[in-house]
């Protein structure tokens, strides 16, 4: 019988996930999963098409409602949670152990951070860390083919949200090979496993070789600091092991350095070195510290079942453990989770260290400043007029407002002309009509690119992010646009970009 423990943890995850989730809004990359998924297609040149399917049709069918759209992130946290627990137990990890596991990933950073967002990281975690425990518990009874058959499966469906778990996985595979086992990698099951993966990663591997790889293009971006989540490589190492949290980012690297000394884990040093490799290749390609999110609950894991013995043999240990895990959580839960008031000093903290918490707020503002701009527009051109938004952000969050009519202190949102953009999928969702003559352009255009498409434009408004709220929207101007100087098919792709 599995132990009640995890499965209480989990549950207490998704009620305060849940209690929290109206909290400031929706985020930018979830207005862009949304409007995404109504554009279907094999794949989409920043991720494959599974999220934002998932997200249009749940959004729809929830109503557009935040508190109900977030209930599937909710449970992919928790989910996390159970995974976590059940790898705990393909280590040997007894009922006990099994539950500090879940309560330790539970109070760790991230699971609290993305959990409360419908995001493609969110996802990701769930699913990576699901494929750490299969291989797992493939490699313990290696002839038994159905244990390969679910890796393979689960390991498709990854790749058909994130691209990243190839990679981790390519690091599990050099771990086994240089530490073992190796014996299992002989057998038919890892080649069955990996030939179904590839079958259901094909429909994006495809598309993207077809289109050129435009992923490369956009890694490379985020390498040179072009997300609000990207990191200079230096900081890398220690942001991802604050996003694990102070205290237990010791535990998991104890339970690392434990598959060399402890010999009940030896078996498992491929997954120290998987770790270190994945962490080098992140730090050497520039990419971004919760990459190395996957392989969290699995370190985690190991860390309780080398230390938690020792820990809590000794009542006055088992105190401190204990006193300094409720110390060190309440700031990490401050930070990671949208508790603290808009504007506030915490919130500034918790946004520095998280910046998806500030792109969570503002945007009603922001749809109220583009409704009262676009009134602007002489009553002769609203029928040939667009909104020319500079990122997938701005675009997602108005085209959603404007599908669904949101109502603004300065109008309806239904009344917006249609939404373009040139950023990342959303380029390939255009160009406007060879008619538009007028255009409501939002963001940071160069000056020298609006002058080569339009004869006159004209500023209007900057919008101001809420006090205290440092976000990708906070000073962008949005201008009046008129006189096209040359047809959108042909300036469309100068508008294109990938980022």
């Amino acid at each position: 019988m599995r132990p009640r423990g995890p499965w209480i943890v989990a549950g207490l995850l998704f009620v305060v996930l849940m209690v929290l989730a109206s909290r400031y809004g929706f985020h930018r990359d979830e207005f862009y999963f949304i409007e995404g998924g109504r554009h279907p297609d094999w794949a989409q040149p920043d991720n494959p098409i599974l999220i934002p399917l998932l997200a249009t049709a749940w959004h729809d069918l929830v109503g557009g409602n935040l508190i109900a759209f977030r209930i599937l992130p909710a449970l992919a946290g928790a989910g996390t949670i159970l995974i976590a627990a059940a790898t705990a137990r393909q280590l040997g990890g007894t009922d006990r152990q099994q539950t500090i596991t879940a309560l330790v990933t539970a109070l760790s950073s991230f699971p609290m951070a993305i959990g409360h967002l419908f995001s493609i990281s969110t996802f990701d975690l769930l699913l990576t860390s699901a494929v750490i425990m299969l291989l797992i518990r493939a490699l313990r009874t290696p002839d038994r083919l159905p244990g390969w058959l679910w890796l393979g499966v689960i390991t498709g469906i990854a790749l058909e949200v994130k691209v990243l778990p190839a990679l981790v996985l390519a690091c599990c595979l050099a771990g086994l090979l240089l530490l073992g086992p190796r014996a299992p990698l002989a057998r038919p099951g890892p080649w069955i496993a990996a030939g179904i993966a590839l079958l259901l990663a094909a429909p994006n591997l495809i598309w993207q070789a077809v289109h050129g790889f435009p992923m490369r293009e956009i890694a490379a971006n985020i390498a040179a600091g072009g997300s609000a989540s990207s990191a200079d490589r230096i900081m890398i190492i220690p942001m991802h092991l604050l996003l694990i949290g102070p205290l237990l980012s010791v535990l998991a690297i104890a339970g690392l350095v434990a598959t060399f000394v402890v010999p009940r884990l030896r078996d498992h040093r491929w997954v120290a070195l998987a770790y270190l490799l994945l962490l080098i290749i992140i730090v050497i390609t520039g990419g971004k510290p919760y990459y190395q999110a996957g392989l969290f609950p699995v370190a985690l894991a190991l860390g309780v079942i080398a230390v938690s013995g020792w820990l809590l043999r000794v009542v006055w240990r088992r105190i401190v453990a204990i006193a300094l895990l409720v110390v060190v959580s309440v700031p990490t839960a401050a930070f990671s989770l949208p508790v603290a008031p808009v504007g506030s000093t915490v919130f500034e903290i918790a946004a520095a260290v998280n910046p998806d918490s500030a792109e969570t707020v503002g945007w009603d503002d922001f749809t109220e400043t583009a409704v009262r701009v676009a009134a602007r527009i002489p009553a002769a051109d609203r029928a040939d007029a667009i909104v020319l938004a500079s990122n997938y952000g701005e675009a997602g969050s108005l085209a959603r407002a404007r599908r669904l009519d949101l109502s603004t202190p300065a109008g309806p949102a239904g009344a917006l002309p249609p939404i373009y953009s040139g950023h990342n999928a959303f380029g390939a969702w255009g160009p406007p009509p060879a008619a538009v003559r007028t255009a409501v352009v939002i963001g940071e255009f160069d000056q020298a690119e609006l002058d080569r498409w339009f004869s006159r434009c004209e500023p209007v408004e900057e919008f101001a992010s809420p006090p205290g709220v440092d976000n990708e929207e906070d000073g962008a101007p949005f201008r009046l646009c008129t006189g096209m100087l040359r047809p959108w098919p042909e300036l469309w792709p100068e508008v294109r970009r990938l980022g």
